[in-house]
């Protein structure tokens, strides 16, 4: 399904041009006169933060190019965000924390390493919270369906466009297990390491310049305790295979939101802690927000709930929220923005029904039994300390002494169109759908290669030279996938006919094209599916007899339909392939 990020980056990509950064030193002793990053130490261990669809793939890659892995994942099994518990993630936080810490709040003791065995009851908090904050549950719910053509596709799904959660669990699962990387495997004990949070990412002077991860690892005993394990380990380099922010609840600040949500914990709270629709029955639910958790969650409760009304920002200049409404039910109420939350808590008697709201219309409104709040997550990494900076704000880009991965919590930045991590691209943080076209396997691979010396990235200097700004790194939508795919097989192959080894097939993008406009068409109006029909791009983009051409690397059409090696015909430098415009 299409997000406000996804039109945002179309816009971005297509209009954004190369920014020149100063983070770069001169005389860094990784760059050379060559024009290419060299590492400042051989690379012969990987640290991958996460075991999702994303932290699979890269730690699977890494390992089958002879890297030593360890793969840490808070959860007790593989899947990431599809990964489905009825277990719920502690209540968010009203208000927000900092988004250096709203995802969690790192514990790390004084000394390490440290053992502490905790009962229930101890310093207030029972065993089964501490073991919720650890983890932080998924936020998908029971009926959730992805909305992903590609996803569908590879899985084998007689219904393509709307797979259910539980076959990609298992089909998550499954691939774990394909790789001996699942939580009951012994293949690779020595690497996987689950019910293991990652506390810090930092380097620590006297290492070498390697990575320092602080650890925390949960133990579950039998007598009902909880035994907590800290510890440190180093790496050479390290993958963050963490694509979603679904952790990072974000609520809105509105004047008397958070008297009531502590109040009443148990009818006001955030999508992230909704699973089923029968636990609302006959109730009247509002839910506030339009986005995809917004949509799926009251599409779930028709049927089950009185009635289900959406507040949502209501923008008359822009034509997408006609398309965003007709994705709900037509049993959905709309409302207007709310303004205010009225009355005391403790004059509501436990009750939700009391209390009314007004909108930014004016309108006063009450009845409701439950407010769900669907208002977004942010991106927040905790263990990257040193790479935040709140203070920055939206897509500026201000000079600092350290250049940030993560500022206001809405984007990453800093990062080369490979996921290096510019100033230490030994550093890599997931940035491609794990379906999308194929792209994060491309990633991963590269990553290898990088770290094995047999692929080159520009210089420190370079990779700045032709960074985007930070509006030129939104996670791309798998749609938008294809072009990236071109550029990721151009990079592949050209430093594989430098450096010997296999070339890189390309995946089958023209039938891929076809499922996408097939689909888009089919479930979407037409201002959307417009978009996607030949001739039907905004005037500007590329024409159709153009999508096969990527900046000066063009691929055979017969490697697509055969699965055989793309056949590349280079004639752009390596400088060249960060300057994008957008196609498919």
């Amino acid at each position: 399904m299409l997000t406000w990020n996804f039109w945002l980056g179309v816009v971005l990509y297509g209009t954004s041009v190369c920014v020149a950064q100063d983070h770069f030193t001169e005389n860094n002793d990784s760059d050379s006169a060559d024009g290419y990053y060299h590492l400042p130490h051989p690379v012969r261990r990987v640290a991958v933060i996460g075991a999702g669809p994303a932290g699979l793939q890269f730690a699977s890659t890494l390992l089958n190019h002879g890297f030593e892995v360890r793969m840490f994942e808070r959860a007790p099994k593989p899947g990431g965000i599809w990964y489905y518990t009825e277990r719920l993630p502690v209540p968010a936080t009203f208000p927000n924390r900092p988004i250096e810490t709203m995802a969690y709040v790192p514990d790390i003791p004084k000394q390490l390493p440290a053992t502490r065995i905790y009962v229930d009851g101890q310093d207030g908090l029972t065993v089964d919270w501490r073991i919720r904050e650890h983890w932080v549950p998924s936020s998908i719910w029971f009926n959730m369906t992805t909305i992903d053509a590609y996803a569908s596709a590879i899985l084998q799904i007689l219904q393509p466009w709307r797979p259910a959660r539980a076959q990609v669990t298992r089909h998550v699962r499954q691939y774990a297990s394909s790789v001996g990387l699942n939580s009951n495997d012994e293949e690779h004990a020595n690497v996987t390491s689950y019910w293991t949070r990652v506390e810090r990412v930092e380097k620590v002077p006297g290492t070498e310049k390697r990575w320092t991860l602080t650890l925390r690892k949960l133990t579950p005993l039998r007598d009902g305790t909880l035994e907590v394990n800290w510890w440190q380990e180093q790496f050479d380099a390290v993958v963050v295979g963490k694509f979603s922010d679904n952790d990072a609840a974000w609520v809105p600040p509105i004047p008397g939101l958070k008297e009531w949500a502590q109040s009443l914990p148990n009818n006001i709270f955030h999508s992230r802690n909704y699973r089923r629709p029968q636990l609302f029955e006959n109730q009247n639910v509002l839910i506030v927000g339009g986005s995809l958790s917004g949509i799926g969650i009251a599409n779930d409760l028709i049927g089950h709930a009185r009635s289900v009304t959406v507040s949502i920002r209501d923008v008359p200049s822009n034509p997408l929220l006609v398309v965003i409404r007709s994705w709900f039910h037509k049993n959905v109420t709309f409302i207007s923005e709310i303004e205010s939350f009225h009355n005391r808590p403790s004059a509501l008697q436990g009750r939700l029904q009391g209390a009314s709201l007004t909108l930014t219309n004016g309108t006063v409104v009450s009845g409701y039994d439950a407010i769900i709040l669907a208002t977004g997550y942010r991106q927040s990494l905790p263990f990257l300390k040193g790479y935040h900076n709140s203070t920055i704000k939206g897509f500026e880009e201000p000079e600092t002494d350290v250049a940030p991965i993560i500022t206001d919590g809405t984007h990453l930045r800093s990062l080369h169109w490979t996921g290096h991590y510019i100033d230490d691209p030994t550093l890599l943080l997931c940035t491609k759908f794990p379906w999308a076209v194929g792209t994060l396997q491309y990633q991963a691979l590269g990553a290898a290669k990088v770290w094995s010396r047999k692929a080159r990235l520009p210089s420190i200097a370079k990779m700045w030279q032709s960074y985007p700004g930070a509006a030129g790194i939104l996670p791309e939508h798998p749609i938008l996938s294809g072009m990236r795919t071109r550029l990721f097989l151009t990079w592949l192959n050209d430093e594989a006919l430098e450096f010997g080894g296999p070339l890189v097939a390309s995946p089958d993008l023209d039938s891929v094209r076809e499922l996408l406009r097939y689909y888009t068409a089919k479930e979407y109006p037409r201002q959307i599916s417009d978009f996607f029909e030949p001739g039907g791009f905004p005037s500007g983009e590329r024409p159709r007899s153009q999508w096969d051409i990527y900046n000066g690397a063009s691929f055979e059409p017969a490697s697509f339909l055969n699965g055989d090696l793309a056949t590349i015909t280079k004639d752009s430098s390596l400088g060249h392939w960060a300057d994008l415009s957008l196609q498919w």
